[in-house]
């Protein structure tokens, strides 16, 4: 088990309803997430990322329905009994040809069982994801109203999911914090300095460019499209730039 850090308080996260695991998580006003299992004695989750944010995922189960209950045990007994059968048949010194076709016969019953409970596992299993920050926040720190939908980090550094950096914004709010950040004004700069780069996108060319995010258009597409990077791509989709500039019809 990890040690707390000085002032550490943790909250436990609600998964839902219904689920046969026996996980329970917790999240920390130290941006961290741990879980308590058979195998687990509150282990913290490193996680994933995602576009810059620290993500976590893992499976959880739907419980079991009694139809396929009882489908599964049916199976389980049809195993054990021709299991116990071969084993007396071995012991009488039956007749060999007679004992290999029951062999074949448990080969083929245990292939079959195996495949009904991966089945049943695969068709019950829920993927579960959450970033982190957001859990942080939701456990943490106090939502204003219903429009504060959006968490942001006070001090843009994604990777700091301390409670204390984090707060809940509307969109409007979230694009005015994102105006003072390093990397929106290194943005600025450079398109400011770099005529070149300024060159390549008009307002015609970002609202076709709109358009096309819209459209779901290939990432690869658009940067070869419109000679601008990724990033560039990206912050535009975001709102972080050229936000009053729509879309193309």
């Amino acid at each position: 088990m990890v040690t707390d850090f000085p002032q550490e308080k943790w909250k436990r996260m609600e998964l839902g309803p219904g689920y046969t695991n026996e996980n329970i998580m917790e999240a920390s006003t130290y941006g961290r997430i741990r879980t308590f299992n058979k195998t687990s004695d509150g282990n913290i989750l490193k996680g994933s990322m995602i576009n810059g944010y620290r993500i976590i995922r893992f499976k959880l189960f739907k419980p079991r329905d009694s139809a396929t209950t009882s489908k599964l045990e049916f199976l389980q007994k049809q195993v054990f009994s021709l299991t116990r059968k071969i084993k007396l048949m071995k012991e009488n010194k039956e007749d060999k040809n007679k004992i290999k076709e029951s062999e074949a016969l448990l080969s083929t019953l245990k292939k079959n069982l195996s495949k009904k409970f991966a089945d049943d596992t695969k068709k019950r299993t829920v993927h579960y994801h959450a970033l982190v920050h957001r859990q942080v926040a939701e456990h943490f720190c106090r939502k204003p109203s219903d429009k504060h939908t959006i968490v942001a980090h006070l001090d843009h550094d994604r990777l700091n999911n301390k409670s204390g950096n984090l707060k809940w914004m509307t969109p409007e709010d979230n694009y005015a914090h994102q105006q003072s950040s390093p990397h929106v004004i290194a943005e600025k700069k450079t398109r400011r300095n770099n005529k070149s780069r300024n060159a390549k996108l008009t307002v015609t060319k970002v609202m076709l460019l709109k358009k096309l995010l819209n459209q779901g258009k290939p990432m690869r597409t658009l940067v070869k499209q419109f000679k601008i990077t990724d990033t560039q791509i990206l912050r535009i989709k975001r709102g972080e730039n050229w936000k009053e500039i729509k879309a193309a019809d």
